[in-house]
């Protein structure tokens, strides 16, 4: 049975689904008032969501913000929570209706957050988030790892000293054409025998720097990350009431939200998800890009070809790496000339890449 109104409304607050109630209010049913007045209804609404004290005044105080107008929206924010605004008797009203979900006594506990279905492989595309940044060297053979100002050590170093350093051991023992190591000023440098090595050395050369010399650290918190994962993150494509909601997210003024959707539409059909992720691709935001190409790399839908193609062309290396990837795994024959041009790309991750699909290889 539903419960009432101050309930309903303290249960969504409780939720942290205030945010995205007023977020819909406004987007659909607030869209043609005046700026001023929808910053007005804005703060009202969010207010009414918060789950704090509410009157009868409050709702005529919302209501003349927002003025006249007709049509009754509703939309299910969770099992439990239904979201209901429009107009009643000419008057804009907003609604909460909490219906507790029936506890089956026979049902197995809550055992914590859904796991991810499956685990992905580390790629060449995690590295560029790591803290650790790739710079090409004065030859081919030769990289530079910046690690960050705070290691001491400042010396060159083969595989006849190595021992000297544990890191830089450990950093000689996952790349077999290493010959030369150079620590100093932030940055290791790293030559090989053979710049054709750096396909399958590439990779692990990388994760043992990053454990030698810059082990994780907690990463500071993201709180509008958080929240999103929080509200989205157990969404379904599959469920026609849950893609809804991703849609939607996907246009969220928050890019947190917006990225977030984009990784709930991951297998999603292609007529569904095609024009989200033709948008995603332009976001301002970096990490909406990057999340949009691995996504459709994994995908590995034909039907995405072109827009794989046009993000081979993006400003930021790991979205086009993704790319490549992507275009790999769907064939990249019918791309070649696109490939082609990522031969000579300025990040040599991309390049790889590019050169392992036009041989028909899977990049690393």
């Amino acid at each position: 049975m539903p419960t009432d109104r101050a309930t309903a409304r303290a249960q969504l607050a409780e939720r942290a689904l205030a945010a995205v109630a007023a977020e819909r209010v406004v987007r659909i049913a607030l869209g043609e008032l005046p700026v001023p007045l929808v910053a007005r209804a804005t703060n009202q609404l969010r207010r009414f969501f918060s789950g704090g004290s509410w009157s009868a005044e409050d709702d005529a105080s919302l209501a003349a913000t927002v003025g006249p107008g007709s049509g009754w929206y509703e939309e299910d924010l969770d099992a439990e929570l239904t979201l209901g605004f429009g107009w009643r008797g000419g008057a804009f009203r907003a609604e909460v209706r909490y219906t507790p979900a029936a506890v089956d006594p026979d049902a197995p506990g809550d055992d914590g957050p859904v796991p991810p279905t499956h685990e992905r492989a580390r790629t060449l595309g995690d590295t560029f988030e790591d803290a650790v940044v790739l710079d090409l060297g004065r030859t081919p053979t030769e990289l530079c790892f910046r690690i960050g100002p705070g290691v001491a050590t400042n010396a060159t170093f083969t595989r006849d000293n190595a021992g000297e350093d544990p890191r830089v051991a450990a950093v000689f023992g996952a790349c077999r054409s290493l010959t030369q190591v150079t620590v100093g000023s932030g940055t290791l440098t790293a030559t090989v025998d053979d710049p054709s090595h750096w396909p399958d050395e590439l990779l692990p050369l990388f994760d043992a720097i990053m454990a030698g010399f810059a082990p994780p650290r907690p990463a500071p918190s993201d709180r509008q990350l958080e929240r999103a994962r929080s509200e989205l993150g157990t969404l379904r494509y599959d469920s026609p009431r849950d893609l809804a909601r991703i849609l939607d997210a996907t246009t969220s003024p928050d890019a947190a939200f917006r990225r977030i959707a984009i990784e709930r539409l991951e297998g999603a059909d292609a007529a569904v998800a095609s024009r989200p992720w033709a948008r995603a691709l332009e976001d301002s935001s970096r990490a909406v890009r990057r999340v949009t190409a691995r996504v459709l790399a994994s995908s590995a839908r034909p039907e995405t070809r072109d827009l794989l193609e046009r993000a081979l062309a993006d400003a930021d290396a790991c979205v086009r790496y993704y790319a490549v990837r992507g275009l790999a795994a769907i064939g990249p024959t019918a791309s070649v000339v696109a490939l082609e041009h990522r031969r000579a790309d300025t990040d040599l991750r991309v390049r790889l890449a590019a050169e392992a699909a036009l041989e028909d290889r899977t990049p690393a």
